[in-house]
């Protein structure tokens, strides 16, 4: 019973194991080969990154409705952009005298055509809400609407 067992283990183990091998060196291999093309031939992030998308509407809220429990009250912008790339925002790290400075990358899980964030409602509601992409503002949020 032993032996039938080894018999049917041991060439499938050689088998995943060799693709894995394989695998692993093609990646490697595509790695290398980018890396020692250098030079003309590289391609930078500018051009892999995807072109900033259209926004056709934005807007943001702060729900106040009464909710179960002790949930903090939450900002929410949301964005309608042209395209079938998928989106996110992300807060910039710098101070903003004006407001809230978000960046708008490539990718996330999101519906395309939809980008949305949320935080906590900070206190006081920024004045204005800033969204870049690529280092240029592509929209700006005037007034956070308050829904009770």
């Amino acid at each position: 019973m032993v032996q039938a067992i080894d018999r049917l283990v041991v060439p499938r183990a050689a088998v995943a194991l060799a693709s894995v091998v394989m695998l692993a060196g093609c990646q490697c291999f595509g790695l290398c080969t980018q890396a020692e093309a250098g030079g003309q031939d590289a391609i930078s992030d500018a051009e892999v990154a995807a072109v900033c998308p259209v926004v056709t509407k934005s807007e943001a809220w702060v729900n106040r409705m009464p909710t179960i429990g002790d949930a903090p009250t939450k900002m929410t912008v949301m964005l309608g952009v042209n395209g079938k790339d998928t989106w996110f925002l992300t807060p910039l790290d710098m101070p903003a005298a004006q407001g809230l400075i978000l960046d708008l990358k490539p990718g996330g899980a999101t519906v395309p055509g939809t980008v949305a964030y949320r935080q906590t409602a900070p206190a006081p509601l920024p004045a204005r809400i800033v969204i870049l992409c690529q280092g240029s503002e592509i929209a700006a949020i005037e007034r956070v609407t308050i829904v009770q």
